[in-house]
């Protein structure tokens, strides 16, 4: 079976590169691109409409992106193409270290018709390339001497202003970027005010409080205190996520002072999903970017057969809502968490439900060699509070924000890892947003030196060996376990 999906998906991608070398005349589209970069654009346009097919689109955001790229410009070419933007000479210099990208507004109206990009080119904006900020989705369109931004991943967010009063709507949008990118933190001052000090500093309002505890006992006393205080308001669940340390979005301070990304006043976790983390990588060689979509061929087409056979006809009923999503939308979490949980990377955030989870991902540092993974004790005695392993609060609501829960995606399909690790997807998160998932965080949860799981969770209970999880057997009889991939199928050494 393996062998058919691999030469299908060739003979695809084939076709798709035949289709630039057949369609020179759209090269004329591109006015400002070299020659190459031009062609180069188009072939990731005709790859584009084959990648589709995935199923991996994103079920929020129409213009976020999946595995397309915002731009042609190979990475020798970067720093001439960001220079001849003719702003700030810091953003052309470091914009490797403030995480800065481009975008071609022409690639992304053929990408997402949908988009905003045909009104913006329609209404002036036809430069080749613009700054882009891959984080958060925001463009930045020089006009007038002035620099404008739009975002590209609002869409949820107007659909809440949408279904608000007029004047509370044009209230919150007048100060969209903190309204929006901190409606986590936001939501988390107003749910726990009883456990969060009262800031009186609109920056600090718009961070995320972080509380610290060095016990197991402390740290129980305060999740009882926060399901306490989330109880009150209906609808409101609890979620976390736990990691060894923070990391953080670039410090872009000084051109957040210029107006490029000044949302970027407050420094936010960094929560790129596993897909992106590596992706910028894959796009100068062709053959390095179709062995990335070959891969994810071969995982979504495995992905489907455990699917098709076990999960779909178990999908729940969404509650209705701006963030609910259609039966399709359904399907790419399911893909999603399989990938997600078995070793392919998706656009996903993985959160769970139990904080005690939480703590042990928290406190235990993974190792991975070939797809085999190996947990040991994290040491963090001697380090700043901002390398203390972290507990991740998410306040979230079913149909407002863009979340599912295992029993909402994979019932029955007889995967027990994400069962065991009592999980659930963020989403909303793609090429063109990376850090979509941060603006959902209410909080964080340090856990100072002292701090000790004494909880009987070994490795083995959150990644069952195949005796146990159906779906992890199933995989190791495909080609998926190859030392040769990209993305191996991982199971505990």
């Amino acid at each position: 079976m393996i062998d058919y999906v691999r030469e299908d998906w060739k003979r695809r991608l084939l076709e798709a590169s035949s289709e630039v070398t057949n369609n020179v005349a759209s090269v004329k589209a591109f006015k400002g691109l070299h020659r190459e970069q031009a062609e180069r654009a188009l072939y990731f346009i005709q790859m584009a409409k084959t990648i589709s097919s995935l199923g991996l689109s994103n079920p929020h955001e129409r213009s976020a992106l999946t595995i397309e790229p915002s731009h042609p410009i190979q990475t020798e070419h970067l720093d001439r193409a960001f220079k001849n933007l003719n702003l700030n000479q810091l953003i052309s210099k470091n914009h490797k270290d403030y995480k800065l990208s481009l975008l071609s507004l022409e690639m992304l109206k053929r990408y997402a018709p949908a988009s905003d990009a045909k009104k913006m080119i329609e209404n002036g904006y036809k430069s080749a390339l613009y700054l882009l900020d891959p984080l958060y989705g925001f463009a930045y369109l020089p006009k007038n001497g002035k620099i404008h931004n739009h975002c590209f991943a609002i869409d949820i967010w107007s659909s809440h202003l949408n279904s608000m009063p007029g004047d509370l709507a044009q209230g919150l949008w007048k100060n969209r970027s903190d309204n929006m990118l901190s409606g986590g933190a936001f939501a988390a001052r107003f749910l726990f005010e009883t456990l969060i000090p009262q800031e009186d500093d609109p920056i600090k309002q718009a961070s995320h409080p972080v509380l610290e505890v060095n016990s197991e006992s402390e740290l129980r006393d305060v999740m009882q205190s926060l399901k306490s205080c989330a109880g009150s308001t209906p609808g409101v669940e609890l979620w976390f996520r736990g990691q060894g340390r923070d990391y953080q979005t670039p410090d872009r301070s000084i051109i957040s002072k210029l107006g490029i990304t000044p949302y970027s006043n407050i420094r936010e976790s960094d929560f790129t999903p596993s897909l992106y983390r590596k992706y910028d990588s894959f796009l100068d060689c062709r053959e390095n970017y179709e062995n990335v979509v070959l891969e994810l061929a071969e995982w979504v087409s495995f992905a489907n057969k455990i699917l098709s056979d076990e999960g779909k006809y178990n999908l729940k009923v969404q509650p209705s809502g701006v963030a609910a999503v259609t039966a399709s939308g359904l399907e790419s979490y399911q893909r999603g968490l399989i990938l997600q949980q078995y070793g392919a990377p998706s656009a996903y955030l993985d959160i769970t439900h139990d904080y005690n989870v939480a703590a042990w991902f928290a406190t235990n540092k993974c190792y991975i060699s070939n797809g085999k993974m190996s947990y040991n004790d994290y040491c963090w005695h001697g380090k700043p509070p901002e390398e203390w392993p972290t507990i991740y609060v998410f306040p979230l609501v079913k149909g407002l924000h863009t979340y599912l829960d295992l029993g909402s995606i994979l019932t029955g399909s007889g995967a027990k890892r994400p069962e065991r690790q009592k999980c659930g997807l963020l989403g909303g998160a793609g090429n063109l947003a990376r850090n979509y998932c941060a603006r959902y965080l209410g909080m964080k949860i340090r856990l100072g030196p002292n701090f000790k799981v004494s909880s009987s969770y070994h490795a083995e209970e959150f990644f069952p060996p195949e005796a146990e999880d159906e779906v992890l057997r199933y995989l190791k009889e495909t080609c998926l376990r190859g030392r040769e991939r990209q993305f191996p199928l991982s199971e505990l050494g």
